[in-house]
């Protein structure tokens, strides 16, 4: 005969199954006490990273440094002297702003030799680009001894640290969205913008600067600007900086503009003014160049710094899945953005037709019967702007793999070699054969070597 089981409540744990539930509430209560310690260590570690970055004990990498500009040549070669309004346009990137800088020195020191540096009005930039846009609106591009000695930004670039520039950030999931702040980069800037001379050049400048961020709540592209009256953009809102209110509150600002244009997500927190946050520019729009060409520039000079995106996919690696995601998204942006270049410049010469057969049709005294013009094409009519001719660099991909990339702020040996080679090929380019776009863009992707490939895709 079988013995009835007793269902009495002390041997509900006789199923081997219910009985390793104590032990199953031991492990979470393990496993989330080791959690709530890693996060309490981590938030101790930052507290005390605070404490040094407050009070100084983590480095700038500059000491006192004063602009300088270079003396007129005397014997330019008249390359540029049909070129009336010269801009400047700089991409986002990261740690890849090392190419972008030894670029602009190679381009600086060109448009020095040609007497053409007065003619840059327009510098437009975004993330790393608006970083190193002041250093060209300070005049820190060239040093004072002379081309071969590095300048203010190039011993900036080649002594870059990460601790220097970023410090780890509280974090609670579920409260904190971002995990490191910014406080030694903005150190750095007070160090190196902060000096009297140096901000005074920023504030008297007339170049007009665009450097662009992105808001978060209306998802529209921001820009810090010094033109009061800033061309016109759909989707676009300036925000106007005045020099006139003294130059502390204009710096101020104008390092707000930096550090929001910036604001990469999700490695810093939102950037905020009043009720509005702002991130990273280069969300919206990596590569601003339609400032440059809205302010009638005929000549701009354009930095991509992800124009050239071509990788062997990773198959085996989810991150970096996500990473060649936000790289061909990137990419992308800067590629629509020289595209829009051919709509502008398409505009501007069909208007220039259309004009040039109206004015033969009235030497001809040939009267056309009345055309009703709609608000677009009214708006299209009344344009002014020209031509603008497009001058591209770009670090090839596998360059910059093998040197430095968005995320590597660490990389200083990286940074250095980034700008050496940069510096001398664009340079070399440019004595030997600059000729801006006529009919279609191209872009100089600069290999690892300093070799030139051209690139017509676009």
């Amino acid at each position: 005969m079988f013995k009835e089981v007793s269902q009495h409540p002390k041997n509900l744990f006789a199923n081997p199954i219910l009985s390793r539930v104590d032990d199953f509430l031991s492990a979470i209560l393990v496993i989330a006490l080791y959690v709530a310690g890693v996060l309490i260590a981590y938030n101790v570690s930052v507290f005390i990273n605070w404490i040094l970055v407050r009070y100084g004990f983590k480095p700038a990498p500059l000491s006192t440094i004063s602009p300088h500009r270079p003396d007129a040549q005397s014997t330019p070669s008249g390359r540029l002297k049909d070129f009336k309004k010269i801009g400047i346009v700089l991409a986002g990137g990261g740690a890849k702003g090392a190419f972008q800088a030894g670029a602009m020195k190679a381009i600086y020191q060109f448009l020095a030799e040609e007497n053409a540096l007065d003619k840059v009005k327009v510098i437009s930039a975004t993330s790393i680009g608006s970083w190193n846009a002041l250093f060209w609106l300070a005049d820190l591009i060239k040093s004072e001894k002379g081309w071969e000695e590095p300048s203010a930004h190039e011993k900036w670039w080649r002594s870059i640290s990460l601790r220097s520039l970023v410090a780890p950030s509280w974090y609670v999931p579920g409260f904190r969205n971002a995990f490191f702040v910014t406080a030694p980069w903005q150190r750095n800037f007070d160090a190196i913008f902060g000096q009297p001379d140096v901000q005074q050049k920023i504030a008297a400048s007339d170049i007009h600067f665009y450097l662009t961020r992105s808001d978060v709540r209306s998802g529209k592209l921001m820009c810090t600007t010094n033109n009061r009256n800033a061309p016109h953009l759909p989707k676009v809102n300036p925000s106007w900086v005045d020099a006139a209110k003294g130059a502390d509150k204009f710096l101020e600002a104008v390092k707000f503009g930096v550090f929001a244009s910036m604001d990469l997500p999700p490695l810093f927190p939102y950037m905020e003014m009043g009720d509005s946050v702002f991130e990273d520019g280069g969300v919206i729009d990596n590569l601003p160049v339609m400032f440059a060409a809205m302010e009638q520039c005929d000549l701009i000079f354009v930095l991509p710094l992800n124009s050239d995106f071509n990788a062997v996919p990773n198959r085996k690696s989810v991150l970096n899945r996500f990473l060649r995601v936000m790289d061909v998204r990137q990419g992308a942006l800067e590629r629509g953005s020289l595209k829009n270049v051919y709509l502008y410049n398409e505009l501007a010469v069909l208007r220039k037709y259309l004009q040039t057969i109206e004015a033969k049709l009235a030497e001809a005294k040939v009267v056309l019967p009345p055309i009703e013009m709609s608000e677009t094409l009214r708006y299209a009519l009344d344009r002014t702007h020209e031509v603008s001719k497009i001058f591209a660099v770009c670090p090839q991909r596998t360059f910059v793999e093998g040197t430095i990339d968005t995320q590597e702020l660490w990389k200083s040996k990286g940074a250095s070699r980034a700008f050496s080679v940069m510096y001398q090929s664009i340079g070399d380019v440019l004595h030997r054969d600059f000729k801006p776009m006529e009919e279609r863009i191209r872009v100089a992707l600069i290999d690892d070597a300093g070799g030139v490939t051209w690139n017509h895709d676009f």
